[in-house]
């Protein structure tokens, strides 16, 4: 690990804007004719000091001083081949795989969809659909008919006669009564492709033909209005089911007593019929729109104020009173940012943007697939008539394994690479339709070349984002400082047991005790208080171990520890007069009485290598340190420019 000072300059990443231009971002200072701009230094001056970053003339000199000794480092590292060293590049390399996957994902994906999931939050729509079931498992033929079905449907369709054909032609049991209405609904709560088609359509139109995993959808949007957001909401419930009669006069008299100023809490514990929710007084916890029944939700987001209790409302399940604790409406994007990012990696739509991702990234890099060692590739496999079952393995087969299938920029994908997914590709080779060599080798291949087109746009990060860059040449700045300071400093401040101990006998005096006590700390497993008294009485003179002989001879009565203590250590000492044959009063705990003695109070006194040797190695580290700075200023030479660095005193 990197030790502190590392850390403050290794790992902040230095996000220079791109858009400063040169004539505004002026170079600061040079190390070894290396550039280090203004703006590198005021982020990471900034990202230090926080609130303290004030900006004065000697807060920036300070800081100044540490980032060149910061940089001298790192340029030893260079000069000594230290950046060429195998681990060095090794660990360079893992970090740099690691981090452009996670900035791949986050940049690309994740935000984007983070980013659209929240601004669609802002608004409820109200929808209606027609469905034309085309199930996952049906054949080609089948789906097309549903697909030509839709498609007739939608030929017909103007918004007068959309809820009678949706009655007349939709597949949904549920809604197609309604007229295919559905209600309303907010973001995450559709399956991706629906849910963009919803946003993208205006008030009182109807969409193209939209496909899920359930057929061929068309939807009308009926209204848009603000997001109703969340509320946290708890109930007290009576069920109608065997009295209803009797449950409406006892939430009635539940609804007086609330107002009679009784706890909303104590009466759902006690009186509310919902066993999932009685035992913490009611709470539904947060409820959005689409949770329960549309007459409990209209009754829960007509409390407009956090503390309003309803009137009792009913529903299929019986009669309810409400209470609202918290309501969210609009909320900032930093606050909600995490939670919309752990619903969206859990869903499909994830997978939808990475492959319009991957499809841009094909075009981009020029993604081309091998058509005739494809076709080489089924017919090899069709030879084997295994490919589509448990049983397959695969064979080796020299004259086509490196076959390139796709190239994409300097990427390949081969049959080898192919014949290995395939092995475990269970789901693409057995379970999907339509369930044919062919079509099994295409999924394959698609899943590879994801694959393949997401490594290769790892490695064009840094030409895309200057801050990837930026983050990578921090990181590796960071090791090679890493490096210098374990190979010149830490490992010799260890080893090198000589210079150790002529530094310490140097600095000695800078390494002493304060005022010790020898101390005996005493525990009587006795209550009898003649006892005790006589006990202490003799342990003021005779040591621990006459005492001990003198008391324990039927049973252990007397226990005892001992250590020694530095002055301002030990709360419970410091209490005492520190002198020698000093006790304290001692206190009673379940059924045994302790106290405390002090035998001997040591001098001041200097501390041996030993004793001391912690802090030793860290003072010599750091004198190490500091010779190797003036050592490194004489070899480097170091540049600064004052007029830059006097523009940003404030």
């Amino acid at each position: 690990m990197l030790n502190r000072i590392c850390a403050t300059f290794a790992t902040i990443a230095l996000l220079v804007s791109s858009n400063i231009q040169a004539q505004n971002d002026p170079v600061l200072f040079k190390v070894n004719n290396k550039e280090v701009k203004i703006s590198e230094f005021q982020y990471i001056y900034n990202k230090t000091n926080g609130e303290k970053a004030d900006y004065s003339e000697k807060s920036l000199k300070e800081y100044l001083d540490l980032y060149v000794n910061f940089k001298l480092q790192v340029a030893e590292g260079v000069d000594i081949g230290l950046s060429e060293k195998p681990e060095v590049k090794r660990e360079q390399d893992q970090y740099k795989r690691q981090l452009a996957s996670t900035y791949l994902t986050d940049r690309e994906i994740t935000e984007k969809l983070v980013r659209e999931a929240y601004e669609r939050s802002k608004e409820d729509r109200k929808i209606s659909h027609i469905l034309i079931a085309a199930d996952q498992n049906m054949d080609a033929k089948a789906k097309r008919e549903a697909f030509e079905r839709a498609k007739k449907i939608k030929g017909e369709l103007t918004p007068q006669n959309f809820n009678e054909l949706a009655k007349q032609y939709s597949d949904d049991q549920y809604s197609n009564t309604k007229g295919g209405n559905l209600g309303y609904f907010t973001t995450l709560q559709l399956p991706y492709p629906l849910e963009t088609a919803m946003y993208n359509t205006k008030k009182g139109e109807f969409s193209e033909i939209v496909t899920s995993q359930y057929g061929y959808h068309i939807l009308r949007v009926d209204d848009v209005r603000p997001a109703f957001g969340r509320i946290k909401v708890a109930h007290i419930l009576l069920r109608t089911k065997k009295d209803p009669k009797g449950a409406k006069v006892a939430i009635d008299s539940l609804y007086e007593v609330l107002k009679g100023g009784a706890k909303f809490e104590e009466l759902a514990s006690k009186h509310s019929q919902d066993n999932a929710t009685k035992n913490r007084g009611g709470q539904l916890g947060w409820v959005g729109i689409n949770k329960y029944a549309q007459d409990f939700e209209e009754a829960i987001f007509s409390l407009e104020q956090d503390g309003n209790v309803s009137k009792p409302i009913e529903t299929e399940a019986g009669w309810h009173i409400l209470k609202r604790y918290q309501g969210i409406k609009n909320p900032k994007y930093q606050d909600v940012k995490s939670e919309i990012t752990n619903k969206i990696k859990r869903k499909p739509r994830f997978q939808i943007i990475q492959d319009a991702l991957v499809a841009d990234i094909k075009k981009e890099g020029g993604y081309k697939e091998n058509e005739a060692i494809k076709g080489a590739l089924v017919e090899a496999l069709k030879k084997n008539n295994t490919f589509l079952t448990y049983k397959w393995k695969a064979e080796k087969d020299e004259s086509l394994e490196n076959k390139e299938l796709f190239t994409i920029g300097n990427v390949k994908g081969t049959i080898r690479e192919f014949m290995s997914i395939a092995q475990r590709a269970h789901s693409e080779r057995m379970n999907q339709q339509p369930r044919t060599i062919e079509a099994a080798v295409d999924r394959i291949i698609k899943k590879l070349a994801t694959q393949k087109c997401l490594a290769y746009e790892e490695t064009q990060l840094d030409k895309r984002y200057p801050e990837f860059k930026a983050l990578m040449r921090e990181y590796e700045e960071g090791i090679l400082l890493f490096e210098v300071k374990k190979q010149l400093v830490w490992d010799k401040a260890s080893s090198d047991e000589e210079g150790l101990k002529a530094f310490y006998e140097a600095n000695k005096n800078n390494y002493k005790w304060k005022q010790r006590a020898n101390v005996t700390f005493y525990t009587l497993r006795t209550d009898d208080k003649k006892m005790i008294k006589k006990i202490q009485s003799k342990s003021k003179k005779k040591s621990a171990e006459s005492v001990k002989s003198m008391f324990n001879k039927d049973r252990e009565i007397v226990q005892t520890t001992s250590g020694i203590y530095e002055e301002g250590k030990n709360m419970e000492l410091d209490k005492l007069k520190w002198k020698a044959g000093v006790l304290s009063k001692g206190y009673e705990k379940d059924g045994s009485f302790y106290f405390t003695k002090i035998e001997e109070i040591m001098s001041p006194s200097v501390k041996t290598l030993e004793e001391a040797r912690g802090y030793v190695v860290a003072d010599y580290q750091d004198n190490l340190e500091q010779d190797l700075i003036k050592k490194l200023k004489e070899k480097f030479k170091v540049e600064i420019n004052d007029k830059v660095l006097k523009s940003m005193v404030k």
